[in-house]
Parts: structure tokens; sequence; C-alpha cells
């Protein structure tokens, strides 16, 4: 088994991080309620993580089980990759089988998980631009969701950057949003409800042509591509809901972080007259 890079560690790392802030609620403070129903939704070695993770950032404040907050996992995500893996890249080549096996139980995690996002890529080693831009251009649309009155195809849309999370601000920073009523963001939540109504299309007919079933498989396919290989995964909605003003037409942006942070996804629109 080959070196795995320490960049594709951090990623793994940040993805389980996103998890645990994902798993907030509305205050912004990840309870232990919070995460036991977080943990409910998630699968193998990506629960592990997310488990151990979750331990270790509560493990670093003094008063064990005390609310835990943004500052307080971004803290404990700064300690993890310089001392629980960078420091075990001895050689700057990526972590051998020998380096990973002295690493502490949350780096092996961590390792286990790179090494299960990478293998599942699929597509012969088609980077993950590439495997989204392929299936995002296959028929699959957007549609009951957001109060949307049309359906609206997808497609792929990237944004260069090195953002370490999605929010409004660093969303307007990496498209250089003017301000306005055409470009104000209306509409900023997780994209899981979003992905679902794609993850939807025709699921519901019985008597899908052969075509539609492919199509089917492949709106599921893209969804699962999105919620294994990005991270903090946003849908973003633009423009005031005023058709005189901006017409019907807002720009809908499903988009999460890749490994270098990138704005990666995919960019639809949503009817509203």
């Amino acid at each position: 088994m080959g070196n795995v890079a320490t960049s594709e560690v951090h990623a793994a790392v940040d993805r389980a991080a996103a998890q645990l802030l994902d798993a907030a609620g509305p205050d912004g403070i990840v309870s232990r309620k919070d995460i036991r129903t977080k943990l409910l939704a998630l699968e193998g070695k990506e629960r592990e993580l997310v488990d151990s993770l979750y331990r270790f950032v509560d493990r670093r404040d003094g008063k064990r089980s005390a609310r835990m907050t943004r500052r307080d996992i971004d803290e404990a995500l700064a300690y993890i990759r310089k001392e629980l893996v960078d420091r075990f890249d001895l050689d700057n080549n990526g972590l051998s089988e020998d380096e990973v096996a002295r690493m502490s139980e949350l780096g092996k995690l961590a390792v286990s998980l790179a090494r299960t996002l990478k293998d599942v890529t699929g597509n012969k080693g088609e980077s993950i631009d590439q495997q989204l831009k392929t299936l995002a251009s296959g028929g699959i649309y957007f549609d009951n969701c957001f109060g949307t009155e049309s359906a609206v195809d997808v497609a792929f849309f990237q944004a260069e950057g090195t953002l370490s999370q999605v929010t409004p601000d660093t969303f307007r920073s990496a498209l250089k949003l003017k301000d306005g009523p055409q470009e104000e963001i209306v509409r900023f939540e997780p994209a899981e409800q979003a992905l679902q109504a794609i993850a939807r299309t025709y699921w519901d007919d019985p008597d899908l042509e052969e075509d539609d079933k492919r199509t089917a498989a492949q709106a599921r396919q893209l969804v699962d591509l999105m919620k294994t290989h990005l991270r903090d995964v946003h849908a973003v909605v633009l423009g005031r809901n005023d058709p005189e003003l901006v017409g019907s037409n807002h720009p809908l942006y499903i988009v999460g972080l890749d490994s270098a942070g990138s704005l990666m996804g995919l960019k639809t629109y949503v009817i509203w007259t």
C-alpha cells in the first residue's frame, strides 16, 4: 500500500470537523445530543473518525462535556494537523505504513478515512472535478425544493480558492459578488435538503424508461460523490425575491470545499415569479 499524502489526511479530518459543525444547533454549539444524532446518520470509518474527533475536542476542554464551539473545533484542528499528522511524516513524502503505525488512534482513523475516500473516487483515476463535471452533464435537474416553480438542469461549478469553510462572507468573496439586490444572498443553509431534491430525480415514477433509470442512478451517484469528497457543503440562493426588480430566475449554488479549499459543486436556478 502506497504512502498517504498528509493533505489527504488533513482533508479527512476537515471533513469530520465539518460533520461536527453541521451537527450544531441554531446557537452554533455542539451538544452531546447533537453529536449522538449526527452519528446515527453516519456509517463506517467516517462515523468512527467523527466520534473520535468529538471526544478529542471534548477532552481538550478542562470542563468535560462542556458546550463545544467552532473555536474549540478550529483550535483542535490546528493541533491535529501539526502534532498528530504532519509530525509523523518524517521525510515529507507522505505517510508510510511504519509512520502510520506510530500515530495515535485518531491519526490512524484519519488515515483510514483518507484511504477510503481515495479508493471510492471510481472512474479510473479521474479527478473529483472531472467526475462531477461528467455526472452533472447528464440531464439531472433541480425541482421540488425551496419553493421553485419549475425544474432546471444542474451544471458543474467551480471557483478556485483556499477557503477553510463556507460562510456567506467567504462565498461572496470567492464569487466576487457585488452589493445590490441581484447578488444579495437570500438563502444560505447546509445543502442536505437541496442534495436530496437532486437525488430524488425520477425516484417516485414506477414506469421509468431505461434512459430515465440511468439518469436517476446518475443523480444519486452525483450526490454521493459530493457528500464523500466535498466538505462544508451549502446551498446558496442569490437575488431578492422581487420579480419586477431582479426577475424570476435566482441562481442556486450547491457547493462545498475540495481538499485544496476551492469551491466546487453545482449551479442551477430556483424560479420565483
